[in-house]
């Protein structure tokens, strides 16, 4: 196994809390029976804006058009926001700590408004030399081609990248294209793994 030279995070229930839920309890709806109606809407076009094919704009504005026009632009932009949450307990300790030694990405599945409050919100980012976004790669984990564009950018053999995310079916697709992955379940763990691998 080679030496791990960039160690990749995701930004979702890795670095920050996430609650999708948020989104529909800020605009009032509580109830499933509420959601449903707007649910496939809002899931078709958040997947377009996530993998860079819309705009901020046409988003929002399409929004309005999925909810028929009862909430304004800067209701909806704020309820989506609202996803974002606070920070994972001790993880940008972590992040700092192995970017003093190694090189560090960031991962996500996102979208400009979500990574923007992010860099607003989480100290984190800024130690991250690369940050490997699904809306400006058009392409969103775990499709190889997410994996791919990593490796190719990062111009070394898979297996030297190590790979960090919370959901299974992302890190079995990471391993797929041959990097060393660890699927996140806090900070302790995490850390007990990176001490394994000679990371910190």
């Amino acid at each position: 196994m080679k030496q791990i030279s960039t160690v990749l995070f995701d930004l979702g229930n890795v670095l920050a809390y996430i609650d999708f839920n948020a989104f529909w309890h800020d605009l009032g709806f509580l109830r499933a029976e509420e959601i449903a109606p707007f649910r496939d809407g809002y899931t078709s076009l958040t997947l377009q804006y996530e993998t860079g094919y819309i705009s901020t704009d046409a988003y929002l504005n399409g929004l309005r058009t999925v909810f028929n026009n009862k909430f304004t632009i800067i209701q909806l932009e704020q309820a989506f926001s609202c996803i974002i949450q606070q920070p994972v307990e001790g993880m940008t300790d972590i992040v700092k700590r192995v970017s003093t030694i190694h090189q560090t990405a960031l991962v996500s599945n996102t979208n400009e408004i979500h990574y923007k409050l992010s860099l607003m919100k989480f100290e984190g980012l800024k130690f991250f030399q690369k940050h490997y976004l699904s809306y400006q790669l058009h392409m969103m984990k775990p499709e190889r081609g997410f994996y791919n564009a990593i490796i190719k950018d990062q111009g070394i053999h898979p297996s030297q990248l190590l790979f960090i995310d919370d959901i299974a079916e992302n890190v079995k697709a990471a391993k797929s294209a041959g990097m060393q992955a660890v699927k996140f379940e806090g900070t302790v763990q995490l850390e007990t793994n990176l001490k394994t691998l000679a990371i910190l």
